[in-house]
């Protein structure tokens, strides 16, 4: 797996500037190595089939829980961040053959509340810090 897209066929994902951070409810956090400027995301294959990963933010909070198939590629991406409304909001784009498919759904958000209970109660575990 990489920031490039590409993956190890022999597995690890040091060499392609991740790093685990430790677990959360068994679930690897990884964080990037270089600490830049660029939009910070998880990669778009994994090396491990039908895995997941977490991404958080500098302070701790979450960013990104990434679910993978067992094709290594992007089933969903559950994010918090703007869209389509003014303060940010928990969202899930869904992926089809590693493409993203149409607009994200929102779960839960300040300006309209829970969205979709199933999908908040199955990853609220997972969002330390969120502001909903």
């Amino acid at each position: 797996m990489g920031s490039t897209g590409a993956y190890l066929k022999t597995g690890g994902f040091k060499e392609y500037g991740w790093e685990e951070a430790g677990t959360m409810y068994g679930v690897k956090v990884l964080k990037k190595k270089t600490k830049g400027k660029e939009k910070q995301s998880l990669p778009p294959f994994s090396n491990t089939p039908g895995t997941a990963y977490i991404l958080l933010n500098p302070d701790g909070s979450f960013k990104q829980f990434c679910q993978y198939g067992e094709d290594r590629s992007l089933e969903f991406v559950i994010d918090y961040g703007r869209h389509g409304e003014k303060d940010p909001n928990l969202h899930i784009h869904r992926y089809k053959n590693g493409q993203r498919q149409g607009e994200p759904e929102i779960i839960v958000s300040k300006e309209k509340g829970v969205l979709n209970r199933t999908l908040y109660n199955k990853f609220k575990k997972f969002l330390k810090g969120v502001d909903l």
